[in-house]
């Protein structure tokens, strides 16, 4: 684990000298999604889910843009019950960074607000099918960018709001934290 994360930090500090002083118009992150939810109705009942996203961003003045952001998490035995759950989620909004000139770390904070879907055994005994309902997601996070079109997600933190059926208050308070790569595109 030292070696990877010395590895790790050796390619970080190798491309610094290659810093990005504006934004590209647009851009790209893959990301590994956990999330840490409270799906079962009663008390908190949480367990964890992983997947991943792919967001889009379109950079429209110095520090703002408007994002899209595809998910999909999974748990195929939740809380060791043999019962399967899958949300994928559809999220847009703002979201505000603050960019510096020749600045390699950004900040950002965003809110985004669509739908998810569940599908899968968890949520069959919920609402006795799969269900699509409101989801919004308020949190930020951190960039390293690297060169002008690649950049670190370091982490995104986010309070993730889903109105799922549950057969209780048909709300879920889950927590999502993410890595991964952001690409840009464009001049």
């Amino acid at each position: 684990m030292r070696i990877l994360a010395a590895g790790f930090l050796s390619i970080i500090g190798a491309c610094l000298p290659m810093f990005a002083q504006s934004p590209p118009p647009g851009e790209i992150a893959l990301a590994y999604n956990y999330v840490r939810t409270n799906a079962p109705p009663g008390g908190c009942g949480c367990f964890s889910m992983n997947g991943g996203s792919v967001a889009g961003a379109y950079n429209f003045k110095k520090g703002l843009s408007l994002v899209g952001d595809l998910g999909v998490v999974h748990n195929g035995n939740v809380d060791s019950t043999n019962l399967d759950l899958t949300l994928v989620s559809y999220l847009f909004g703002p979201r505000y960074s603050l960019r510096r000139e020749n600045r390699r770390l950004v900040p950002f904070g965003q809110v985004l607000l669509g739908g998810v879907h569940d599908s899968g055994r968890l949520s069959a005994l919920s609402s006795g099918k799969s269900a699509n309902a409101f989801a919004m997601t308020a949190g930020g996070g951190l960039d390293v960018v690297l060169s002008p079109h690649l950049a670190i997600r370091v982490f995104q933190a986010e309070y993730f709001l889903t109105l799922l059926p549950n057969n209780v208050n048909d709300r879920q308070n889950n927590f999502r934290l993410s890595i991964g790569v952001v690409i840009g595109l464009g001049r």
